[in-house]
């Protein structure tokens, strides 16, 4: 199968200066210690584990909202970085379009419409008439069961029907690979299933795609694989179903002995 990402001894550390103005030596946060894995075409990965794992920081490395310090990214055929060092910033932007995030927090624009806030990256990133980047994004509207709320403003929806514009903001650039960073984590229980149900679609499409979560049954039904991160590694990794349900690590099972998956 075609490989879309692949990802080789991923490492980053954050520098904690507050130690520095103390007048001590600055300290530093190793939140990806050394990871590798891979995602291959119309695969979902589901990535699950503790709060301070590393999860959230991978994909912000691989959309390059986060510099590496060491490893290999590589997206689509294309080297993002390798052993640290990056790309020519023309190959960056490059493969920056063939990834795509959604964020917890929707991260819409708040003085933007609906319809706007898909069309504008459009116009400004992919350089698309206004016209046909509007036509688009009423396309994306009525595929997330929105049609009819294309002049209202992100205050005027709810948590649900944001996080469905983030998404449509994200498909609106056509990326290869879509990267949900616990895209139900800022709903009301009520509202999460709206959001599952549209990522479920999308991966009926053969969407490529790595879903961090922390809804667990929504991870073993809808994702091919999943790894498990805890302290900056990955723990275990293997069938959705079989990971989640028959762990074998005894730091996996704790871990999901507090979820129920039923």
């Amino acid at each position: 199968m075609e490989e879309i990402i692949a990802v080789s001894h991923l490492k980053k550390s954050f520098h904690l200066d507050k130690a520095r103005a103390a007048g001590k030596q600055p300290q530093t946060l190793e939140v990806i210690k050394d990871i590798s894995f891979c995602v291959h075409k119309g695969e979902v990965l589901g990535v699950i584990g503790p709060s301070g794992s590393g999860k959230s920081t991978m994909l912000r490395c691989i959309n390059q909202l986060e510099t590496v310090s060491d490893g290999t990214i590589d997206i689509c055929g294309e080297t993002l970085v390798r052993s640290g060092v990056y790309a020519d910033k023309k190959t960056l932007r490059r493969i920056g379009l063939r990834s795509g995030m959604v964020f917890q927090n929707f991260n819409l624009f708040p003085h933007f419409t609906a319809l706007r806030n898909i069309a504008e990256a459009q116009v400004k990133v992919l350089g698309i008439e206004r016209r046909e980047a509007e036509e688009t994004a009423r396309a994306l509207l009525a595929k997330m069961g929105l049609s009819g709320k294309e002049y209202a403003y992100p205050y005027e929806l709810s948590g649900g029907q944001q996080q469905r514009v983030s998404i449509a903001r994200a498909l609106a650039l056509k990326p290869e690979v879509l990267c949900f960073d616990e895209p139900t984590s800022a709903l009301d229980p009520e509202l999460t299933g709206e959001i599952l149900k549209v990522i479920k679609s999308l991966a009926q499409e053969k969407m490529t795609m790595i879903v961090v979560t922390h809804e667990m049954a929504f991870a073993r039904d809808l994702a091919d694989r999943v790894i498990f991160m805890d302290g900056g590694v990955i723990v275990e990794e293997g069938d959705a179903a079989s990971v989640i349900t028959n762990p074998q690590s005894e730091r996996t099972k704790a871990f999901l002995s507090r979820f129920s998956a039923s």
